[in-house]
């Protein structure tokens, strides 16, 4: 669950931060709020009506989600600090959520969207702001496209492994990683167990701990991936 963040100091310090106020032609001091997502709780819930509020984080790491009609859940991408959460539904594309799940803390801004919707969507300086964010998003998509194409999954695995682990531990499912580095189970769990073999992760009940992130970083280097 999200803890809103009262002190004026932290407000502050994430506004500097992120330089969140400049992205608007006009003042939203009176209404920004802070909030805190602690790893594993959902900074957005699946099918939640889509008019709460406009998040940005500010720092910390997210996965996106959604359910298929199978039951099973795809992983869709990966949020990371200076991206906009919301912003698909603030224009409507969507008219429910699909999941976001905190990876690490995330500290975000947030502008209630029923009160600033006409507002933000006739504001020239927030749109030019969201369409850089919304190409860079894509350019993002086509470099991961580009890169499950040319590179071997053990570059591919070792770049997921990195940006999805907390404090060293990575514990992503088999299931929702192979199908998105699109490859198939069998083939994941024994890169998986490479790695173990050669010493750059080692298995525990709680999934894996990175035991050698050098080696890791010098294959998820290859990708060329910021």
């Amino acid at each position: 669950m999200l803890k809103q963040i009262f002190s004026k100091d932290e407000i502050h310090r994430c506004l500097a931060e992120s330089n969140f106020e400049n992205f608007f032609s006009f003042s939203i001091k009176e209404d920004v709020r802070l909030y805190l997502a602690d790893k594993g709780d959902y900074i957005l819930k699946e099918g939640e009506k889509s008019d709460s509020f406009l998040y940005y984080m500010v720092s910390g790491r997210a996965k996106l989600f959604c359910s298929l009609s199978n039951g099973k859940t795809s992983l869709l991408d990966f949020l990371q600090g200076g991206c906009f959460i919301g912003e698909i539904e603030l224009l409507s594309v969507r008219k429910s959520t699909l999941g976001v799940k905190a990876l690490s803390p995330c500290f975000l801004l947030a502008l209630p969207i029923e009160k600033y919707r006409n507002r933000l969507l006739s504001d020239a300086c927030f749109l030019r702001i969201l369409c850089i964010a919304l190409a860079k998003k894509e350019e993002q998509k086509v470099h991961a496209l580009s890169s499950t194409q040319g590179f071997p999954l053990a570059n591919r695995l070792a770049h997921f492994v990195i940006f999805a682990a907390f404090d060293g531990i990575y514990t992503e499912r088999n299931t929702d990683a192979s199908a998105y580095l699109g490859v198939s189970y069998r083939h994941l769990t024994q890169m998986l167990g490479e790695f173990t073999q050669c010493g750059y992760l080692k298995r525990t009940q709680a999934g894996y701990c990175i035991t050698n992130k050098q080696a890791l970083k010098l294959l998820a280097d290859e990708l060329n991936v910021e």
